[in-house]
């Protein structure tokens, strides 16, 4: 792993400088701070690097894996829930997307060959290292067991991304608007991990769809723009949509419209559509 920003300009070391005292500040249970991705490896894109009228991409985000000593470090979602308010309140110049495990994991992961966190560790960049934890790179799969396991992954979760279509459709024909919208945010989700650990052998604990969104398109760049965010209404019609996850179960007020759901339902066809196509031409 690497433990220089020199490929970086001033102000972006300065600001990871200020994302990495903030983690450390909010979290006393902080063994590593990992910068990976895009900014990790220099071909990341600011704003003023794509055009303004393009289709699909966006800017890259700070990627940060933060590593701990505790599971339930890991679990404590106020803390994390501080980390991302302060991080955001710092105004930086990208995004800052964390993700957070514990080193028994990570350590349980790499013996696995779990390649995404092999790919961290090696192009990655050391923001912060108390020493505690030395990753242990392995050899990657063959391409023959990187196969098999994106076959076992692509089989159970495209499979439950159909399930969830199938309970979403029920839901609209009843009127269930709710139940609806649930279960074709899950079927979204459920598309997204596929894809993800089809590629990449990892997905985090996560139910925001844009998370995923982002996610994804950082692996596979030429991908379809799912949903479509470029103005404040699609923005807000998306969040409300990916809100469901939470809303339609817990929250009475929660609403969304039958216009929306078929919307969102070819949207999310489309998705499933790629989705099945991508794996398939991975594992072929």
């Amino acid at each position: 792993m690497k433990d220089t920003l020199e490929h970086l300009p001033n102000r972006k070391r300065e600001e990871l400088r200020r994302l990495t005292e903030t983690i450390r500040q909010t979290c006393d249970d902080v063994e590593m701070v990992v910068l990976y991705g895009s900014y990790a490896r220099g071909d990341y894109k600011e704003e003023k690097d794509l055009a303004p009228d393009r289709k699909s991409g966006a800017a890259s985000d700070y990627d940060i894996l933060v590593v701990t000593t505790e599971k339930d470090t890991v679990r404590n979602g106020h803390i994390w829930a501080v980390v991302h308010e302060r991080l955001r309140a710092l105004g930086l110049s990208a995004y800052p997307r964390v993700i957070v495990h514990d080193r028994w994991y990570l350590a349980d992961s790499l013996k696995k060959q779990h390649y995404f966190f092999n790919d961290i560790f090696i192009e990655g960049i050391a923001l912060f290292d108390s020493g505690v934890f030395v990753p242990t790179i392995r050899e990657k799969l063959t391409p023959e067991e990187r196969r098999e396991a994106a076959q076992e992954h692509f089989d159970n979760w495209f499979e439950w991304a159909e399930r969830f279509y199938e309970v979403f459709r029920f839901g609209l024909e009843k009127g269930w608007l709710n139940l609806a919208a649930f279960n074709l945010q899950q079927a979204a989700e459920s598309a997204y991990k596929a894809l993800l650990l089809v590629y990449t052998n990892y997905t985090p604990y996560n139910h925001r769809l844009e998370w995923f969104d982002v996610a994804i398109h950082e692996v596979i760049p030429d991908l379809p723009d799912f949903f479509p965010r470029a103005t404040k209404e699609e923005k807000d019609r998306f969040e409300n949509f990916d809100h469901a996850y939470i809303g339609a179960r817990y929250d009475p007020k929660y609403r969304i419209t039958e216009a929306d759901l078929r919307y969102f339902s070819g949207r999310v066809k489309l998705l499933m559509a790629e989705t099945e196509s991508r794996c398939r031409a991975f594992v072929r």
